[in-house]
């Protein structure tokens, strides 16, 4: 599979003859040709296959270019490297060599600007190429970002477990947050070892039977179910998903909405045009303003940079959950940092739990995602056909269907997949007739 320039963040595929490392670091070469890197870059690398050797080609590239290179001395989360670049005023941007969350085999890059984050970025033509660089005639400067991410980051998502009562869990997916668990033995891990294909498992909290499924299996070997909290992270660590025995997996817009309501100090929030009406709803009724973007974190982010001085939450329904208080401080999707929101608001498991039945009585059709092989225009001809009767609106890049009961689905093209998705909020008959009529 070839990636191509609508992809949310990044650009991603799976090797093979038509796509190789030449493919990727012609990327990788046009963006710095385009100025968007400047002269002074981090580059990293998560825990999937190639991907530290890939890094390692990269900046022997992007040296010969003239451009200062510093090289992780391991893999870390995505997170990690724009947290360094954000809060460094030496660096000019970063190059992560990940895949995110895709599954085991793939490979690509992630880049981050000064402020260290998402931006968009010029894309070669499709066939481009460059030659493998040379070897540099000196050893690229190191250094241990893992090490240093755990001492912020990981520390704060310590000091703050340890005043929550209640047991917490990662769940690393043999990722990238995995790196980090020798820096953080205070914290309990599972799949805590970094595997460069997944133990064959993809790295995705947001694909939710697979994630239910593992984190019941993590819950029924806890000392006590009732009292633990799991965090699943993907497969770079910049997604979060929480479960937990009484309220099962709760997404991102849910984790965000619990904590609006529990007293958040946002004063704005921003997510994408296919969030739920939940978070949305929840946001008005606390008297926050409400921007919605097209799908992909870098728009949440560009929204975010027109203000940035509004205390401001950012929420993509896919595990991405960021805050910053209005003090212009990184603004970005990162798991642990997400983590420590719902950590530091609620007291304890027993809190968080009554939060989230509250909500879900509030609103009792979850968003549920489904994707499909076929084509959005063929997708939303057969829905009309499904769902007749219902109100159809078509909203930057995407396609709803609303009915008078606040029923909702929306449909959209993915960025990283050959997948048309489909995000449900309806009951669950109606929601088994549309996959049903889809996936026939």
């Amino acid at each position: 599979m070839r990636s191509t320039p609508t992809t949310t963040d990044g650009w991603r595929g799976l090797p093979g003859p038509d796509w190789s490392e030449l493919h990727l670091l012609a990327a990788i070469d046009h963006v710095a040709a385009s100025g968007a890197l400047g002269d002074r870059v981090l580059l990293g690398f998560d825990a999937r296959a190639g991907a530290a050797e890939l890094a390692t080609l990269a900046a022997d590239l992007l040296a010969v270019r003239n451009i200062s290179c510093i090289l992780a001395l391991g893999a870390a989360p995505t997170p990690a490297f724009g947290l360094l670049t954000h809060s460094n005023s030496d660096l000019t941007g970063a190059v992560i060599i990940t895949a995110s969350h895709n599954p085991p085999g793939y490979i690509g890059v992630k880049i981050r600007d000064a402020h260290g984050q998402g931006i968009d970025w010029a894309q070669p033509c499709e066939n481009a190429v460059v030659a493998p660089p040379p070897a540099p005639t000196s050893p690229h400067r190191r250094l241990d970002v893992a090490a240093l991410y755990a001492g912020s980051i990981g520390q704060t998502v310590i000091d703050t477990a340890r005043r929550f009562e209640g047991h917490l869990i990662i769940d690393a997916a043999h990722g990238a947050v995995a790196a980090l668990a020798p820096h953080l033995p205070q914290l309990t891990c599972h799949r805590g070892q970094p595997l460069p294909f997944f133990a064959g498992c993809t790295p995705d909290p947001a694909a939710h039977p697979a994630a239910e499924e593992r984190a019941s299996t993590v819950l029924h070997a806890a000392p006590d179910p009732t009292k633990t909290m799991i965090a699943m992270v993907d497969g770079d660590g910049d997604r979060l998903a929480l479960f937990t025995a009484r309220s099962g997996y709760i997404a991102s817009p849910e984790q965000a909405a619990a904590l609006l309501r529990a007293g958040f100090p946002a004063a704005r929030l921003i997510t994408t045009s296919v969030a739920p009406r939940m978070i949305t709803r929840t946001a008005y009724e606390q008297n926050l303003a409400v921007t919605c973007t097209p799908v992909g974190f870098k728009h949440i982010v560009t929204a975010q940079r027109q203000q940035p001085h509004v205390a401001t939450l950012g929420v993509e329904p896919n595990g991405a959950l960021a805050w910053n208080s209005g003090d212009n401080g990184y603004f970005e999707r990162d798991s642990l940092a997400a983590l420590t929101l719902s950590l530091a608001h609620f007291a304890g498991v027993a809190e968080f739990d009554n939060a989230i039945a509250d909500l879900r009585r509030s609103y009792p059709h979850p968003q549920r995602t489904i994707a499909v092989t076929a084509p959005v225009e063929v997708t939303t001809s057969e829905l009309r056909t499904v769902l007749h009767g219902w109100h159809t609106s078509t909203r930057e890049d995407t396609v709803v269907f609303e009915n008078d009961e606040y029923e909702r689905v929306v449909v959209r093209a993915s960025g990283t997949e050959p997948v048309t998705r489909l995000y449900l909020e309806t009951d669950p008959t109606t929601a088994e007739r549309i996959s049903t009529a889809l996936t026939a």
